[in-house]
């Protein structure tokens, strides 16, 4: 089987202190997969908290990543990958807070 590339678009944050899931499309089953990108958004004003269910941006209890906002000359990243355990990575797991209203990432 051909490996597939798959965009799930832009998740935006619109309460902070409320963290958001993905919007997983239904053909997506299971909703794993081999490796993710997270990038944050270039027109984020404040940091973004990746992270899995329970994820608390105030005490990072189960935070995998901040995000810090970006600069001219930066853009922040953070990828996971698990190449040899077939759609080990969950999907519907991760999390997303902000520090400003309407900031996010693009999965």
């Amino acid at each position: 089987m051909a490996a597939r590339l798959l965009s799930l678009g832009r998740t935006l944050v619109p309460t902070p202190g409320t963290p958001v899931a993905l919007t997983l499309p239904a053909t997506l089953n299971p909703p794993s997969c081999h490796a993710w990108v997270i990038q944050a958004l270039a027109v984020n004003t404040g940091n973004v908290y990746v992270g899995l269910v329970g994820l608390n941006r105030t005490t990072l209890e189960n935070v995998l990543i901040v995000l810090p906002i970006p600069t001219t000359t930066m853009l922040p990243v953070f990828s996971a990958s698990l190449a040899h355990a077939a759609n080990a990575l969950g999907l519907d797991a991760l999390r997303f807070d902000a520090d400003q209203a309407n900031n996010g990432v693009l999965v």
